[in-house]
């Protein structure tokens, strides 16, 4: 299942950095509101969304979908919180189906909400907005735009995942600095740099992606932050292009331990998708169409139902203490030699990051840092 979930973060993050900027998102959140969604689908509505999140091969997904979430959200305690929400919200009328609430309500913790979305269209949008903030410390607002819900709203698809982890080596606030950051070789601006002198980091190297990557592990080290480098300040495009889940567990498998001294910027980030022609481009197409088949959510869909909308916003916050944010390490051994120069890791260009759970190897946030805001 873990696998699953990997891929498919790598193909929804390539399709959605096909522009320039900043991008944050949580594409583990988008594939369990998914789950939830195909929970209640059959014949070729259910089989697509299967297909593109990679679940054809895995004989009881909603089973193993329980058993991940179980694992995930047990990581979280002091230092390290994760808290992951999603629901479906639903029109008033519609004949839900014991089953579908029973599994729903089993599988993935959760209800199937019915709002007025014809009689009183800005209370149902207040409502998921005001349910998706609890959910997530109140870092994500206003997940539905205004006039988002009207007349015509059948089932909108919300999904709302919440990190918060200190540092297992915090940033000493006194070594923050102004300094450039290029954003390309013609351009840079200043941000406020972290430093953490000399450390033993899990570090790994590689010439065929042309970067390097860190582990900078959160309170208790189940949870960390990889953040991808590439050795070009120019390079980032091109290292997105190459980086497909296998390429990255190929370098997750490379790190050593080395002394590194590592400078990064503090940012923070913010991301809002609407995802229904995204995934409608990668295959999911219909449930966002007239042929959607939702006979296993309803005992009678009314004609023409189908999902409406697919909205993901997310946040990240990276500062000295650590971050807020609404697999096996391979240590190899070698031959001891005279000590050696620390290595310089310096985020001070664009690069990748993720977020993950270190024992499954699960993906729970990927984005990009290209230009202080």
């Amino acid at each position: 299942m873990e696998g699953a979930v990997t891929d498919f973060s790598f193909r929804l993050y390539k399709v959605l950095s096909e522009g320039n900027g900043n991008l944050f998102l949580s594409p583990y959140s988008v594939s369990a509101a998914l789950m939830l969604t195909m929970l209640g689908t059959k014949g070729e509505s259910e089989a697509q969304v299967k297909q593109v999140l990679g679940l054809s091969g895995i004989p009881d997904p909603h089973k193993a979908y329980k058993k991940l979430h179980s694992t995930l959200t047990g990581k979280s305690k002091e230092g390290a919180k994760l808290a992951i929400a999603n629901r479906i919200f639903s029109k008033l009328g519609l004949d839900i189906r014991e089953s579908y609430k029973k599994e729903s309500l089993e599988y993935y913790n959760s209800e199937m909400e019915l709002l007025d979305f014809v009689g009183n269209p800005e209370g149902s949008r207040t409502r998921i907005n005001t349910w998706v903030e609890e959910q997530t410390n109140n870092k994500i607002k206003d997940l539905i735009p205004a006039g988002g819900i009207n007349a015509l709203s059948l089932i909108v698809l919300t999904n709302a995942i919440y990190f918060k982890g200190d540092w297992e080596n915090a940033f000493q606030s006194s070594k923050t600095k102004r300094e450039k950051f290029h954003i390309s070789e013609t351009e840079s601006e200043m941000v406020d740099m972290m430093h953490m002198e000399k450390k033993k980091w899990l570090f790994s190297v590689s010439e065929s992606l042309d970067c390097k990557m860190l582990n900078l592990p959160y309170k208790g080290e189940e949870l960390s932050m990889l953040i991808v480098l590439p050795n070009k300040i120019d390079g980032l495009s091109k290292l997105e292009s190459s980086l497909t889940s296998e390429t990255f567990q190929e370098l997750s498998k490379e790190f050593f331990r080395e002394d590194v001294i590592v400078s990064i910027p503090k940012f923070k980030l913010e991301s809002s998708f609407e995802l229904d022609k995204v995934l409608a481009g990668m295959g999911i197409t219909d449930i966002f169409s007239k042929k959607a088949d939702f006979s296993a959510m309803m005992d009678n869909p009314p004609e023409g139902t189908f999902v409406s909308d697919v909205i993901h916003k997310a946040f990240v916050e990276v500062n000295e203490e650590g971050t807020e944010a609404a697999a096996a390490t391979a240590v190899m051994m070698r031959l001891m030699c005279m000590p050696m120069e620390p290595i310089v890791f310096k985020a001070d260009h664009p690069f990748l990051f993720l977020i993950r759970e270190n024992s499954t190897g699960t993906v729970l946030f990927i984005g990009r840092f290209s230009k202080p805001a």
